[in-house]
């Protein structure tokens, strides 16, 4: 009996003791659990409870955890762009060269419509990458604005970057349809598109001949080359009709 009175006393003492956890232990059989719960919803594409659990582990770690990071991607990866653009922003002020941060933030910045705001932040990005991709979409969304003179010299800064193999632009060829348009050819076509609207039609021309030599299939080059053909034909013939009236007179 005494035997078994020690027994049970140690079995006791044993399991309050146990049961001593610190809060340092605590905390990180709560942080490997949902590290692993992470994990394991991201491989099965469940990106939401990736996102609770990684709010979990940012709660826990403070304001310095990685998984900051791994919250900004994840939300951008869902099109989750107002959520995406305020974490890239904050993790920039400490991380300002991070150009997975930087690509993050403008590209959340375009999608949400913020047009000056996504300019500046794509002149940050593509300064610090000179990526033709980067370059382009500065380029439009200048365009877009009618910044015309700023367009014009980022896609041709953006036209000498290196060439991107197998990156492609979408356009809508009608309604239903769309077409993949080599990255090169549609900087091209924007150029042309910048030059006819700055009424320099030959460089206009120029340059959608270029992206046609590049995709000969390119149905917006294609329409675009035929515009301006007839436009600078048209100029021809009111200069041919303007100089014969100066003749008779």
């Amino acid at each position: 009996m005494k035997h078994l009175a020690l027994i049970i006393a140690l079995l006791i003492s044993h399991g309050m003791f146990s049961q001593k956890l610190t809060q340092e232990d605590l905390t990180t059989i709560e942080l490997s659990k949902h590290k692993k719960i992470v994990k394991q919803a991201l491989t099965y594409n469940d990106a939401q409870t990736a996102i609770n659990s990684m709010h979990s582990i940012v709660a826990l770690e403070g304001e310095k955890s990685t998984y900051k990071d791994s919250l900004a991607i994840t939300y951008y990866n869902i099109g989750n762009y107002v959520s995406s653009h305020l974490l890239a922003k904050e993790l920039l002020k400490e991380k300002s060269e991070n150009i997975q941060l930087l690509e993050i933030n403008a590209v959340s910045l375009q999608n949400l419509g913020a047009t000056k705001d996504a300019i500046e932040a794509y002149e940050i990005l593509f300064s610090k990458t000179k990526n033709m991709a980067h370059g382009y979409q500065l380029a439009m969304l200048q365009y877009g604005i009618k910044r015309l003179t700023e367009a014009q010299n980022t896609v041709l800064q953006a036209l000498q970057c290196d060439d991107i193999e197998n990156a492609y632009i979408q356009f809508a060829i009608d309604k239903t349809k769309n077409q993949n348009v080599p990255l090169k050819a549609a900087a091209y076509n924007l150029q042309g598109l910048i030059a006819f609207e700055l009424k320099d039609n030959t460089t206009a021309k120029q340059a959608f001949d270029e992206a046609l030599k590049i995709m000969p299939e390119f149905a917006l080059a294609t329409q675009n080359t035929n515009a301006v053909t007839i436009t600078m034909q048209n100029e021809a013939q009111l200069s041919r009709s303007a100089n014969k009236s100066d003749t008779d007179n």
